[in-house]
């Protein structure tokens, strides 16, 4: 406290301005950590890459050392917005401050911090607004004038954020290397041609602890200079300047921004050619797929240089010399999975376009049981050019997923960027499911970014039943007949305006099949927006709406990621949380329909915040000697982090249907397909965690605690077990805090995962 006055005064004299991206905020303030003006150690920083989620996000803020139980100050005058404990450790427990500066709102959060402090309260620079929860501060700025989405800022930005901050230390580049683009494929730096991807990995160190050393970097570019260097040959937009973390994008655009496969929490690897330069990305929060183009100048030798510079100036700059040819190096268009269906008994049949290359010589056709590890089942020597259907024999319980991938007849075959994954279950059950990928749009301004998806499988994965699978153009050009489906699930992720969520001709396909009594189960984000709340929207999309999917648009965002199903319906009792990709999303989905009931249908699924995010009906369409039945959610079913929700959310729907008795047990219906060892919940934890497996057969099971020296501390299942899914509690009883490891080994599964206990 007795910091409050100087700092105030000092504090003062920031110079303030409001933060246009592309401009600044300028405002300054003390550390969070007394004595206020000493700076401390940072162990992550802003924009770099995240690992710790499956589709892999932008850290958000920055990370600020302190010891567990260490008070945390109040950096700006404010008032006390959100006081948030988790329940547990602490871990996930927060406080966000707004205050008001020259009559405009900006927020702090301090994240990880346990509140000693309520929502209204008012408090002053250097007033203990929390603790520390285990060993930092997670500490994310906002933008003055902004909110709490898309805005953050850089804490350690040059004109603001931390003060005072020095760094002695400049970043590191480790390594640079180049990929055809869009692709793993490598190449040589002697033998560079097409279109390539340029991979840079950076180390910024902003402390002398290992933490500190292995951070993400502030500003990243790169030129084309001559064999000599004396010459600039290409000059990117910016000056070549491709990044700039004073803000970030969006966390869809991650991967485009990092090469995943060598990127984690504490290695941070770019794709230093994507995006369209620092300015664009930084004022529209996208990065798109780029790449340096050597075919745009003469073929021979040049020098590829990569700059980095850090918050404070300190840079590094490398220079790789190479060689560019003409050796064809541009892979062929990206051919498109158009349906997996059953043929004829233990047959199936599976189509894909022609991308239409001139030297297209075939494709490759991938398979996977489970939907990772798929493995190559023919090659371009039998799918040669020209073939683009095959009937395969598959007479396995299993579900099929598979991809397919063009390939040219160049000296060095080059490969294109693989097809979106289909799948097919042919079980000896009767039903006759299809599943519709109508989810057509990524990049750009959309959620998800890359050219291919597998949602198909996320919602096959949540069911066990027969099922086949199309693209949702084979339903507009009658190669597939929905009429001979009993239920139809249909993928529109985050479609809009410009793809269609439902065309002219589609509105005409399932009308006709809701008409003739289908059973219709769709969700997207963007589907009432697109057929009533844009101005694109016409009296006929409405009127579909209306009529077909028995609902009205209420709002373009539910401003909300969690939903409850409604009491009294099949979805009572379900929590759904979804479009976070910490939780499992494999994109963020911003903008959730929120809709309303129309013409009979009833509410299923409410968000948060009470607004309606799914409905149901069961009735007449247009065709009074037929019921049909619809259930429509205004969010994109495939974001459902959870595998476990995923399955409820599928089971309460196939009840509604019909598909399933209600008699029947969840846990029954829900057999799982692999083995699992999930995280535990809480973690770190006291007193007590959840640790969660499943077993897809009967087997031994036996899941052991261990300590950090491999001793054995606790058996918690020693036993055979049937098929499902299973949750121990662990208790912490007589243990000390510190790093746990839990292992399950049954038949030739063992896994093992770490936990963490604080006392």
């Amino acid at each position: 406290m007795k910091y409050r006055n100087t700092l105030y005064k000092f504090f003062l004299l920031i110079t303030y301005s409001s933060f246009i991206y592309g401009q600044t905020d300028t405002i300054k303030y003390p550390w969070p950590i007394a004595p206020m003006t000493q700076q401390r150690e940072i162990g992550g920083t802003f924009g770099e890459y995240r690992s710790t989620s499956t589709a892999g996000h932008y850290h958000n803020g920055t990370d600020i050392s302190g010891a567990g139980g260490t008070p945390v100050l109040s950096v700006l005058n404010g008032t006390i917005a959100v006081a948030y404990h988790d329940g547990s450790t602490g871990y996930d427990s927060y406080v966000r401050v707004g205050s008001v500066i020259n009559g405009q709102t900006k927020y702090l959060t301090y994240y990880h911090c346990i509140p000693t402090v309520s929502v209204g309260q008012q408090v002053v620079v250097g007033q203990q607004i929390a603790t520390i929860a285990i060993d930092h501060i997670h500490l994310i700025e906002y933008r003055i004038g902004g909110g709490i989405s898309s805005s953050h800022i850089n804490a350690l930005r040059p004109d603001g954020g931390l003060n005072p901050y020095n760094d002695p230390w400049k970043p590191n580049i480790r390594y640079v290397k180049f990929h055809l683009d869009n692709s793993d494929t490598q190449l040589p730096p002697n033998a560079l041609g097409g279109k390539v991807d340029i991979i840079v990995h950076v180390e910024e160190q902003n402390g002398t602890s290992s933490a500190a050393k292995n951070n993400g970097t502030y500003e990243l570019g790169y030129k084309i200079l001559s064999a000599d260097t004396q010459t600039v040959i290409y000059n990117p937009p910016d000056n070549g300047l491709r990044y700039k973390y004073y803000n970030i994008p969006g966390n869809s655009y991650v991967n485009v921004n990092y090469y995943k496969p060598e990127s984690s929490t504490s290695k941070h690897v770019y794709i230093v050619t994507n995006g369209s330069g620092a300015s664009y990305v930084a004022s529209s929060q996208i990065v798109t797929n780029n790449y340096w183009d050597v075919t745009q100048f003469p073929y021979g030798d040049y020098v590829v240089m990569i700059f980095t510079k850090d918050m404070r100036g300190n840079t590094d700059t490398v220079y790789v010399p190479v060689t560019t040819t003409d050796i064809d190096l541009i892979p062929p268009g990206q051919p498109q999975l158009k349906y997996v269906v059953k043929d004829t008994t233990n047959y199936f049949r599976i189509g894909w376009t022609d991308p239409g290359d001139d030297d297209l010589k075939g494709y490759r056709l991938f398979y996977s049981q489970t939907g990772s590890n798929f493995i190559i089942r023919d090659n371009e020597n039998v799918l040669i050019k020209g073939v683009n259907e095959k009937v395969y024999s598959y007479n396995l319980q299993n579900p099929l997923y598979l991809k397919v991938f063009a390939v040219d007849t160049a000296p060095l075959t080059n490969v294109s960027i693989e097809s979106d994954a289909y799948g097919i279950r042919m079980l000896n059950d009767n039903k006759k499911i299809l599943i519709v990928d109508g989810f057509n749009r990524f990049g750009g301004s959309g959620s998800w970014a890359s050219p291919f998806h597998s949602f198909v499988q996320r919602h096959a994965e949540s069911f066990d039943a027969s099922f086949e699978s199309c693209h949702n153009s084979q339903i507009i050009n009658n190669a597939i007949d929905l009429n001979k489906y009993e239920l139809v699930i249909w993928i529109l992720g985050d479609e809009s305006t410009a793809d269609e969520t439902f065309s002219t001709a589609e509105q005409t396909k399932v009308a006709e099949y809701l008409n003739n009594g289908g059973k219709l189960f769709v969700t997207g984000s963007e589907i009432a927006w697109d057929l009533e709340g844009a101005s694109s929207a016409t009296s006929n999309d409405t009127q579909f709406l209306r009529q077909y999917l028995k609902s009205k648009f209420v709002a373009d965002n539910a401003a909300t990621y969690f939903a409850v199903g409604k009491d009294s319906t099949e979805f009572s009792g379900i929590n759904i949380t979804f479009g976070v990709t910490g939780t499992g999303s494999p994109y963020t989905e911003d903008y959730p329909d929120a809709i309303d009931t129309v013409g009979g249908s009833i509410p299923i699924i409410r968000y948060n915040n009470n607004l309606t995010a799914g409905i149901a009906y069961t009735g007449i369409f247009n065709n009074p000697q037929k019921v049909g039945q619809l259930i429509y959610v205004g969010f994109p079913f495939e974001t459902i982090g959870s595998i476990a929700t995923r399955q409820q959310v599928m089971t309460a729907a196939f009840k509604y249907f019909g598909l399933i008795p209600t008699s029947i047990d969840d846990e029954s219906i829900q057999i799982p397909k692999e083995y699992s060892l999930e995280q535990n919940f809480p973690n770190p934890f006291n007193p007590e965690t959840n640790i969660r497996f499943s077993i897809p057969k009967e087997a031994n099971v036996k899941l052991t605690i261990y300590d950090i020296l491999g001793r054995e501390v606790k058996q918690l299942v020693n036993e055979k077990m049937t098929a499902g899914t299973y949750t121990v509690i662990f208790k912490g009883e007589s243990i000390t805090s510190g790093v746990y490891f839990y292992r399950i080994e049954s038949d030739s599964y063992t896994k093992t995962n770490k936990m963490i206990y604080l006392q």
